[in-house]
């Protein structure tokens, strides 16, 4: 009984410090910046020159990497997707 509550013990503490120092590799997105150097530059010379100000005019574009096998992935995962639930529905129905 007592080597059964150690191995629990253990197991709950290595599931404890994986959970929580995974949390410092999955910060990218918290930590993405908007503006660049040279954004923020041109942002301080607008306002010293009282021109009117927009995000728009700041925030740069992001990249558009969709291409055929990207679209043909996210159609082939939907149909999928589609697929699953409706046959754990029809099961769902059937066990009860």
């Amino acid at each position: 009984m007592n080597k059964i509550i150690k191995v629990i013990l253990i197991g709950i503490c290595i599931v404890f410090l994986s959970l929580y120092f995974s949390n410092y590799n999955n910060n990218y997105y918290e930590t993405k910046t908007y503006l660049t150097e040279e954004a923020i530059k041109e942002y301080e010379n607008d306002l010293k020159e009282g021109k009117s100000i927009t995000s728009k005019n700041y925030i740069p574009k992001e990249k558009n990497y969709n291409n055929k096998v990207s679209e043909i992935g996210i159609k082939a995962s939907a149909f999928i997707d589609k697929i699953i639930n409706k046959s754990l529905k029809y099961l769902v129905k059937y066990l009860e």
